[in-house]
């Protein structure tokens, strides 16, 4: 046996198929990690050397050279399959059955056979005998169709696993389809060569066998990223979310956009790339065009499809490449819609809890005050009655005198009552509004200057759930002012400071003693409920008074709030 070679162009088809699996082999051991990218790179391993000894038994110039390449090749021919078989189950998601012992078990046969190939000489199981004709020509034994047909068994099981896959996973018919034409066209050109003794050139039977399926495997792991899971997740998660997205070109142009975004817009993506984004949304979208940039005024927006408005919130992120260079921006729009509606959900029924909570504080305040002054004024008419009929005529009237006055004083507070029931949460309600709606009907009831002072730049409105409360307090106050502090003024003075706003009601009454509310600290029922509602908002209440300089409350309310 010599080793001499020479040039021949039928090495072409073989060599094609080497560096097609070389360049598969590097790129499935790259990535490595991904279930049944290791075994797909060792059969691609395997297959290079089965078309390298291919090259050299058709470069060969000497007969006993070419036998021996060709038993060569023919050595790792099932450990491809075997390994390829690992591939299709793991990626087919059997991969747990792949346990080491198995491994073994799935391993003996390839070494039965290599063991057979070298001591071909002393059994003739694997080839009978050699020829050489055009190419060498070989008789083959029985130990071949053995292994043939143990080839197209796994054949049958990766069949199975692929076919299960498909039908379990929508996502992967295509790829499972092209792997499926790969294994089938593989088998059937490699049994037709064995069959009819070699109808292919040596080259040409390695790339009808290894070139075509490596071709389709090729195929199926580029285009459907098989063996890439992070950049398919990536395009999974662009396709299947639910916020729209566009990639937008340094000028605004639209160059790329999801499927979300086309149903947002109602329009084929082929209709939408290569427009301006200032043609695509509202007038009043915010989206202002620079010359060297693009720059978002408003955070949320609203498009009107048909009859229906739906809200989104936008958001621009500037795209930039590795050298940090601008080469685009990514523009989102989150459906905001549902959000808002929940809000106005939640808010609405906010205001309807405070509603109702305040109707069952003013009713048990009707209870204790009004339904003990009714109660009275029955006890001392009975009292009455009973003077007349004995004809004491000076207890009577004093008797009456007392109960005009006590009526009086029903009537003021049932006015009160209701001044502050139609001081209620209106669907438009804000607190300066109600405030200065309470002012004018408190001034015109009881006769008393107000004065409302609120600074220009005061910040938001207190939101209406707050509002209430203070309100409520305010009322108290300004109640204690006309009723038992014998004001004819009152001043309402808003002071904003860092994160709250301070709200000082102050009147020119008689004013009391502080030392008073600590020994009857028991009694004071309305003191007690200012307190009680401006903790209930995060606030605090505090009075300053003396006997003749009139009486200063002042509210501290978180802002924003």
């Amino acid at each position: 046996m010599t080793w001499y070679y020479s040039y021949s162009q039928d090495i072409w088809p073989a060599m094609i198929s080497v560096a097609l699996t070389i360049f598969l082999g590097l790129y499935s051991w790259n990535r490595r990690n991904v279930p049944g990218a290791k075994a797909f790179a060792i059969g691609c391993f395997f297959a290079m050397l089965w078309g390298i000894g291919s090259s050299l038994e058709i470069a060969a110039l000497d007969f006993s050279t070419k036998v021996f390449w060709v038993k060569f090749h023919a050595l790792w021919q099932i450990p491809m399959v075997t390994a390829l078989s690992c591939f299709i189950l793991e990626y087919a998601g059997f991969g747990r059955f792949l346990t080491r012992r198995n491994l073994v078990l799935l391993s003996i046969p390839a070494l039965l056979l290599f063991c057979l190939m070298i001591t071909n000489n002393y059994h003739h199981l694997i080839w009978t005998s050699f020829a050489l004709e055009e190419y060498v020509v070989a008789n083959y034994g029985i130990g071949t169709w053995v292994s043939i047909s143990y080839a197209n068994l796994l054949g049958l099981i990766n069949l199975f696993a692929l076919l299960r896959l498909a039908i379990r996973s929508s996502r992967s018919r295509w790829p499972v389809a092209i792997m499926l034409l790969g294994q089938i066209s593989g088998r059937f050109m490699y049994v037709l060569d064995r069959l009819y003794n070699h109808i292919f050139s040596p080259g040409e039977s390695v790339l009808a066998v290894i070139g075509l399926s490596c071709s389709l495997y090729a195929f199926a792991l580029f285009y459907f990223r098989v063996l890439d899971p992070i950049r398919l997740a990536r395009t999974i998660v662009i396709e299947q979310m639910s916020d729209g997205m566009l990639v937008l070109d340094m000028k605004g142009n639209i160059v790329d956009i999801n499927p979300t975004a086309t149903k947002i817009f109602n329009k084929p993506a082929s209709s939408l790339c290569g427009r301006a984004i200032v043609e695509l949304m509202p007038p009043d979208s915010g989206i202002e065009l620079r010359t060297d940039k693009i720059e978002l005024t408003k955070s949320e927006i609203s498009i009107i499809l048909g009859d229906a408005a739906r809200f989104y919130s936008l958001g621009l992120t500037k795209l930039l490449d590795k050298r940090g260079e601008a080469l685009g921006y990514l523009l989102l729009l989150h459906n905001t819609t549902e959000q808002r509606r929940s809000q106005q959900l939640l808010i609405e029924q906010q205001r309807i809890y405070v509603t109702l909570q305040e109707r069952e504080r003013l009713a048990r305040e009707l209870h204790d005050s009004i339904g003990q002054i009714l109660g009275y004024i029955s006890m001392q008419t009975q009292t009455a009655q009973k003077w007349v009929m004995a004809g004491d005529t000076d207890k009577t009237v004093s008797i009456l005198s007392r109960l005009a006055k006590v009526a009086q004083e029903a009537h003021t507070d049932v006015r009160e009552s209701i001044l502050s029931l139609r001081t209620g949460v209106a669907p438009e309600w804000t607190f300066h509004h109600a405030l200065r709606k309470y002012l004018d009907h408190y001034q015109t009831s009881f006769g008393i200057n107000t004065e409302l002072l609120l600074p220009e730049q005061l910040g938001e409105d207190i939101s209406p759930d707050v509002g209430i409360q203070v309100m409520r307090v305010i009322q108290e106050a300004l109640t204690n002012s006309s009723k038992h502090g014998g004001a004819q003024s009152v001043k309402v003075v808003f002071v904003q400071g860092d994160g709250h706003v301070n709200i000082i009601i102050s009147d020119d009454g008689i004013g009391f003693n502080q030392a008073n509310l600590i020994l009857e600290a028991g009694k004071h029922f309305g003191l007690m409920f200012m307190r009680e509602r401006m903790a209930h908002v995060g606030g605090s209440v505090s009075i300053e008074s003396q006997p003749g300089s009139g009486t200063t409350v002042v509210l501290n309310v978180p802002f924003g709030t």
